[in-house]
């Protein structure tokens, strides 16, 4: 019998097809499209080699069209794809093996080539590996290089979060299965995450583990122990399911969710989770848990082991915020600058959410790549502004931008001009080669302009990208609490910036922060829940979140 064909094989076709278009400079819609549907086929639990031969219609799949239809069966009828093999014969020589590894850009990876005088992925490897890449081209490109070349091993929360569903509703679906429950750095909201954890109670655990072979048409066993057995998932990551009893389901619950500094914290009050479980007693919830100790239920955002386990002992944890207490957004662009909506429609969208204001932050002038909005745009969209509040009830639209910190610390536009805006974000989109000092202290002279309220996306980061730029989060905390400035979580999936730690660190010094989607779209506005998510894990309440006052008590706090 012939190997199955698994989702992921499919996948990674669609995806070096996706990236040899690129190279070629084909329609880069196609080009997205094949990379969406790479990454959709990826997260399927069905197996699409079975659907083929089934006859069945692929494209009832959201992201799976006609053209990625008849892709995948060719795949799986024939083996190969005839469009891949044309355009590795096409491309330079030693380019085509390039296609093998997805994650690299290929455009990049020529120039490379090229400078080095190399002609394959193994002698890439070597001048990766002797530094070679990172003297010559930094180390953004190296750690790109890294990442192209190596399996992935980690993915976003905000990815992990339709596969980790995509999982649950298939093991609710195999016989005998009574209760299906994620656990793990996802349920602690964790931004990047390397395994999936599930907690199962089902009547015949062995037979699931077979069952769950079948997942995306092939998913590995990795290894197998009487109530555990975890997988590779096409995705690159770990995938866990623990067996467990109804009577200790809060025992297991706590023990696979908390970190492991949280659960050595934990065992120093509870003592042995093995010889808890082996108790008459039932341990069913894991507030029960938490309570047969004296302790009060630790959400599970702050089981990192930080102070919780202490703080529940002495019933002073947090009462984290939520999504409830967010009355307002307060970084969202529009048309005027790389926004897809217009202002009317980005307030239609915000106060259909419920929200009370919306401040428009549109680029400042200076970022010419996001069609940055020039002085004298940016006084007829304040005039703009002032003639919708006049016609809005019961929502306000506030008067804003996105002003880049530019090199030397100042602020993109004249101080007369920004007084007339109700604040400011104020981010750094360049330069950001500088370093720890000389950034920390670019930072700073802007903070000392009466004008700057919010620090956007303090460290520049993106998440499986790049690094973020080096500050002294210490001396800009101190500072920012000096002159009345605060700081922003970007709620975008792959910045989530701050990082935890530093937004911690910023609340228990008493400066306050912003929870902000950095929306480029009016479907954008429901990822303020991952900055939520972050928030909450740093320990923050709700009068630690200026967007959760209204916005007269906010433009209070604005004024410096």
């Amino acid at each position: 019998m012939p190997p199955r064909l698994s989702n992921a094989a499919i996948a990674g076709k669609l995806a070096g097809l996706a990236q040899l278009m690129s190279m070629q400079k084909e329609n880069p819609f196609k080009v997205k499209a094949y990379r969406r549907g790479a990454a959709r086929i990826r997260g399927l639990a069905r197996s699409l080699e079975e659907m083929v031969h089934n006859d069945e219609d692929l494209t009832t799949f959201a992201g799976i069209g006609d053209a990625i239809a008849a892709a995948i069966r060719e795949i799986v009828l024939t083996g190969s794809l005839g469009k891949l093999e044309r355009l590795r014969a096409d491309v330079p020589t030693g380019a085509a093996s390039i296609g093998d590894y997805p994650r690299l850009d290929a455009r990049r990876v020529i120039r490379i080539y090229r400078k080095l005088g190399i002609e394959s992925i193994e002698a890439l490897r070597e001048h990766l590996e002797s530094g070679e890449i990172e003297r010559q081209f930094g180390a953004r490109m190296s750690q790109h290089i890294s990442q192209g070349l190596n399996e992935p091993g980690a993915m976003l929360l905000y990815h992990a979060d339709p596969l980790q569903a995509t999982i649950e509703e298939y093991l609710l679906g195999c016989p005998g299965v009574q209760r299906v429950e994620a656990a793990g750095a996802s349920r602690r909201r964790v931004e990047i995450v390397q395994s999936l954890v599930f907690v199962v109670d089902t009547d015949d655990f062995p037979a699931l583990v077979p069952r769950m072979q079948k997942f995306g048409g092939d998913t590995p066993l990795t290894s197998q122990t009487t109530g555990h057995a975890a997988f590779r998932l096409a995705a690159g990551i770990a995938l866990h399911l623990r067996h467990e009893e109804p009577a200790r389901w809060g025992l297991r619950m706590i023990g696979c969710t908390g970190s492991v500094a949280h659960l050595r914290k934990l065992r120093a009050v509870t003592g042995s989770f093995h010889e808890l479980a082996a108790r008459p007693e039932p341990l069913a919830g894991e507030a029960a848990v938490y309570a047969r100790f004296g302790l009060d239920y630790i959400e599970p955002e702050l089981r990192e082991g930080r102070d919780e386990v202490e703080r529940a002992r002495s019933h002073s944890l947090p009462a984290l915020v939520t999504g409830a207490d967010i009355v307002g957004e307060l970084h969202a662009h529009s048309t005027s600058s790389d926004g897809s909506n217009s202002i009317e429609d980005m307030a239609a969208a915000a106060r259909a959410l419920g929200y009370r204001y919306l401040g428009i932050t549109d680029h400042s002038q200076s970022l010419k790549i996001a069609r940055g909005v020039s002085a004298a745009d940016l006084r007829a969209q304040i005039r703009f502004i002032d003639n919708l509040n006049a016609r809005l009830t019961d929502f306000h639209i506030l008067k804003s931008s996105e002003v880049d910190i530019l090199a030397d610390g100042t602020l993109d536009y004249p101080d007369e001009l920004l007084a007339e805006l109700d604040y400011t974000v104020c981010s750094i989109h360049s330069r950001f080669g500088l370093g720890r000092e000389a950034q920390t202290e670019r930072i700073m002279r802007a903070m000392d302009n009466r004008r700057f309220n919010i620090l956007g996306h303090a460290t520049g980061r993106l998440l499986l990208k790049r690094p973020g730029y080096e500050i002294d989060i210490e001396r800009l905390i101190a500072h920012a609490k000096e002159t009345g400035c605060f700081f922003e979580i970007n709620s975008s999936p792959d910045r989530l910036d701050l990082p935890v730690e530093y937004a911690r660190s910023a609340a228990l010094a008493g400066v306050k922060i912003a929870i902000a989607t950095d929306a480029h779209s009016t479907r954008e506005f429901p990822l303020i829940q991952r900055g939520i998510d972050q928030a909450r894990r740093a320990g923050l309440e709700r009068d630690m979140v200026i967007n959760c006052f209204d916005s007269e008590s906010l433009k209070a706090l604005f004024r410096r």
